[in-house]
């Protein structure tokens, strides 16, 4: 998972074991509480990680838009899976994160990858400076919106690069649970805020209307999406961590089968008008 600074820090709810999910009807989104995603969280949660390991699937991504030469930064790199795989495909891979310990370890475990602190609402690079930008998981831990991430995204593409953005995405599944009042009703509190699962039409909007325009979009994570949806995520929990290569490949069949009903998060592919 690969995060952003801080987006707000008072009103903390005490820790929760389990994150609960609240329905804001008004802004047609689903809302996460009881876990504060800031620094601490996420050095505490990659504390244990792999530096080494490369993401495949953004190198497969990222090819499919990119030659092998481009500049492309992952802004919120986390552990910096994602560089370490581009690195390793040829790219100039660059990454940021607000994990202080986080970029420390990263750096100490891999000094020849391009990986610093920063903001993803102001990185530093100059203008039109990346052929691509990924941003993985990050937009939707912003209370206040991510308008600064997709206009900071915005000035460091070039003309006719490429923005790609995975988020928690309101699936059909997720949709009908909404319909039929199955979420409490969000009461707009910031305390304990960790994320919204967004409408994939308002994304799409919010990325367009700062010259953006899409290219692609496809869910992803539809064995996980019904995990969590549904009653059967204790039992489920334990296929979904196993290492065993014939379930992983069932979980992968699966995966893609439950996709387009019950994703868990959707990619955008944009082009930089």
């Amino acid at each position: 998972m690969q995060r952003s600074e801080p987006f707000f820090m008072a009103g903390r709810m005490p820790e929760m074991n389990e994150k609960k999910a609240f329905y804001d009807e008004k802004n047609v989104r689903i809302v996460h509480v009881g876990t504060i995603a800031d620094d601490d969280y996420w050095d505490s949660h990659w504390a244990e990680g792999t530096v080494s390991r490369p993401d495949r699937f953004v190198v497969e991504t990222t090819k499919r838009y990119l030659s092998g030469s481009a500049k492309v930064l992952d802004a919120g790199c986390g552990l910096a899976n994602t560089v370490y795989g581009l690195h390793q495909a040829g790219f100039s891979a660059y990454g940021i994160d607000f994990a202080r310990k986080t970029v420390g370890m990263v750096n100490r475990a891999a000094p020849h990858l391009q990986v610093t602190v920063g903001d993803v609402r102001a990185t530093g690079f100059a203008d039109e400076f990346f052929d691509g930008v990924w941003s993985l998981g990050v937009i939707e831990h912003f209370f206040d919106g991510y308008r600064e991430i997709v206009l900071e995204m915005r000035r460091i593409i070039r003309p006719g690069g490429i923005a790609f953005v995975t988020v928690p995405s309101i699936s059909p599944l997720r949709r009908l649970k909404a319909s039929i009042g199955l979420y409490p009703s969000f009461s707009g509190e910031r305390a304990g805020f960790y994320q919204f699962i967004l409408e994939p039409s308002s994304i799409v909007s919010g990325f367009e209307q700062h010259g953006f325009k899409l290219l692609d979009t496809r869910p992803r994570g539809g064995f996980k999406g019904l995990k969590d949806e549904t009653f059967f995520k204790k039992p489920m929990q334990a296929w979904y961590d196993s290492r065993n290569s014939i379930l992983r490949g069932l979980r992968a069949a699966a995966d893609r089968l439950l996709g387009p009903f019950s994703h868990h998060t959707r990619l955008y592919v944009f082009h930089r008008i």
